[in-house]
Formats: C-alpha cells, sequence, structure tokens
C-alpha cells in the first residue's frame, strides 16, 4: 500500500478496509487524494497529498 499509493496509478480502492472509508473521503476534502480518480475506483495522490504520502497511509491504515 504504501508504495502504490506513490505511483501514477494510484491504489486500487478495493483493497482498503470498509473501515478506511470513510478517510478517504475527508483526504479528498483535504486536497490529498483526487477526487476524479476515488470516483473511478483509484486512490490517486493529488501533488500535495504526495508531499504528504506516509500522512495519508497512516490515516488509511486502521
Amino acid at each position: 500500500m504504501l508504495l502504490e499509493t506513490r505511483t501514477a496509478d494510484g491504489l486500487p480502492l478495493d483493497v482498503l478496509d470498509r473501515s478506511a472509508r470513510p478517510a478517504v473521503a475527508e483526504l479528498i476534502a483535504d486536497g490529498l487524494v483526487d477526487g476524479r480518480s476515488a470516483l473511478s475506483g483509484r486512490l490517486v495522490l493529488t501533488v500535495r497529498g504526495r508531499l504528504l504520502a506516509d500522512a495519508v497511509v497512516r490515516r488509511l491504515v486502521p
């Protein structure tokens, strides 16, 4: 998960636990995750999200 979030293709949302789903919405609101990609089923970091990638992953892991 840690490496896949850093790629241009991002992470498939279906690999996340259900408990992490609300965090995805918060990350989109915070400008760390691209909302359009999330609607397509992928978690792709924004430029700001890439700078804070470790913090993003910590919020996704229960």
